[in-house]
């Protein structure tokens, strides 16, 4: 690494983001076989960035956290989908605790629920045409980890959708997260492995919402 490629503290916004992790992504630069996707929402312009200056496919993954009732900041599972693939991963350990804690029937109604969330999200920011994921190197790209639980689906989807290379791409994640990720896929990078973490927007200047019009710009439907 060029002492010009040290990760910053925090950086100043998504684009930042996905400016920094281009460099380490250089070697898949104008690769045919290679595809971005961005993990909605917030993956999108990082993933944009990534795949504007390594000139590569662009596209998005609609993904969805099953979050515990009362208590929206813990997910016990999350779902992710794409094309005609969907996959459902369940969180070890958080997982037995929801099942622990709340009825079946509660649990299956935050499903129920993030399932039609999921379906609402593609069917207004994913275009009906899918760019092939079968046989390429597929770069996954998301603003950050915090318990990994989407990032999680996304992988199992894309080797159910028989992705030939798993390569995940983001600018933060703490060390439990990428424990859990890293041995997954064939290839993990990550800019920011904090000591101490509490949120990935703590590691950005700016960390705005965004709106339906930005993704769309960013990734017109097909």
């Amino acid at each position: 690494m060029t002492p010009e490629h040290i990760a910053p503290t925090r950086f100043s916004d998504r684009t930042a983001a996905g400016e920094f992790l281009a460099v380490d992504l250089q070697r898949y630069a104008k690769d045919p076989n290679a595809l971005v996707l961005g993990l909605l929402r917030g993956g999108v312009p990082v993933a944009a960035e990534v795949a504007a200056r390594l000139e590569l496919e662009l596209d998005v993954l609609a993904v969805r956290r099953l979050v515990m009732p009362e208590r929206t900041d813990i997910a016990f599972a999350a779902l992710a989908a794409h094309g005609e693939h969907t996959s459902l991963k369940y969180i070890e350990g958080v997982w037995d605790s929801a099942q622990l804690r709340f009825e079946k029937e509660i649990l299956d109604g935050v499903e129920k629920a993030a399932r039609l969330e999921l379906e609402e999200l593609r069917a207004r920011l994913v275009s009906p045409v899918v760019l092939p994921v079968s046989g390429r190197t597929v770069i996954l790209v998301d603003e950050g980890m915090a318990s990994g639980a989407t990032m999680l689906a996304a992988v199992e989807l894309m080797r159910e959708a028989g992705a030939g290379r798993i390569v995940v791409a983001v600018p933060v994640a703490p060390a439990v997260a990428r424990k859990e990720v890293e041995p997954l896929v064939d290839e993990f990078i990550c800019a920011i492995t904090p000591r101490v973490f509490h949120s990935v927007s703590a590691f950005y200047s700016r960390f705005d919402s965004i709106a339906d019009y930005e993704i769309t710009a960013l990734v017109p439907r097909r």
